[in-house]
């Protein structure tokens, strides 16, 4: 059993595995006396679950969430790489590197997409608009797509700052690929680059996204321990703040998150958006005390009605 995990990460665990038992036939179920059915949803689970809960609420741990990573950063990302461009002495490994790097992190912030799924992305599940105004997505495996006919599809438009334009920077990444003869008509969107310059058809592992992540903030001076997964939080964050997103559905249908708790965990869209209007509120109502206190009063102190047994 897990020791050192947040207590909802223990329950994603045990039900990742009650799935993967049920796919196995064993159902959701489990039968205590005749020891059959999924011992993942077993009763003596479910306590355990309970007692990790228990305990790190009672240690007073606060879920850890990953800082939000803003578009200001983002910003400064792109305009480094862009002067790193324009450098006379820079190798065909490098150029390629810079022009991918920025049109995976334009993309994963904009797609409010998980790193690991973004690195698998195919260049087949990738569309132009009819317009040409902006790219089609269409995810048919990742983390939470394994198959059953689930997908993730969602839309990236040109921005009107071409500096951070997720199209713009695919466009680029395409342009430097075509240069260098790459083949991309099918196989990985981003590919690695070997030690002797090669670009290969390999997905980018989540280690190596974090470290380039990392490596350009910490040139800029920036870096304040964020993630790749901090793109992730970040577009949830912008999208609800700047009312790109009406409601929580809006969040969960463009991220492609199966559940509200989830867009409301990244977003915060109940802990500080909701929460500040609700504040904002009650501080103005502030003044109407005596009027409030009279319609309790009058409408819902039940203890001051007469009973039908005094009459």
């Amino acid at each position: 059993c897990p020791k050192r995990l947040a207590a909802a990460s223990v329950r994603n665990i045990i039900q990742h595995l009650v799935d993967i038992l049920e796919l196995e036939g064993r159902g959701r179920t489990y039968d205590e006396y005749c020891g059959v059915g999924n011992p993942a949803a077993s009763v003596q689970i479910k306590a355990y679950l309970k007692c990790v809960q228990e305990e790190q609420a009672k240690a007073h741990i606060l879920p850890k969430q990953a800082k939000p990573f803003f578009l200001t950063k983002l910003e400064s990302i792109s305009k480094y790489i862009c002067r790193e461009l324009r450098r006379s002495d820079l190798k065909s490994k490098e150029r390629f590197v810079l022009t991918r790097d920025q049109a995976l992190f334009k993309l994963q912030f904009f797609a409010g997409d998980r790193a690991s799924d973004i690195a698998i992305t195919l260049l087949q599940e990738v569309k132009y608009l009819r317009k040409k105004d902006g790219f089609a997505l269409n995810h048919t495996f990742g983390k939470t797509l394994r198959g059953n006919g689930k997908t993730n599809t969602f839309v990236l438009k040109c921005c009107p700052n071409e500096i951070i334009c997720p199209v713009r920077g695919l466009e680029i990444y395409f342009e430097e690929a075509k240069r260098l003869g790459i083949d991309m008509s099918s196989g990985y969107l981003f590919r690695m680059v070997t030690e002797s310059g090669r670009v290969i058809n390999d997905p980018m592992s989540y280690s190596s996204i974090y470290e380039r992540l990392k490596s350009y903030l910490i040139t800029l001076g920036i870096y304040e321990g964020e993630t790749p997964h901090s793109l992730r939080a970040g577009c949830a964050v912008h999208m609800c703040f700047s009312n790109a997103a009406h409601n929580v559905n809006d969040l969960m249908n463009h991220v492609g998150w199966a559940t509200e708790s989830s867009a409301k965990y990244y977003s915060r869209y109940e802990t500080l958006l909701d929460a500040s209007h609700t504040a904002t509120r009650l501080a103005q109502s502030s003044e109407r005390g005596k009027e409030i206190e009279n319609m309790f009063k009058e409408n819902a102190n039940f203890d001051d009605l007469t009973s039908i047994g005094d009459l």
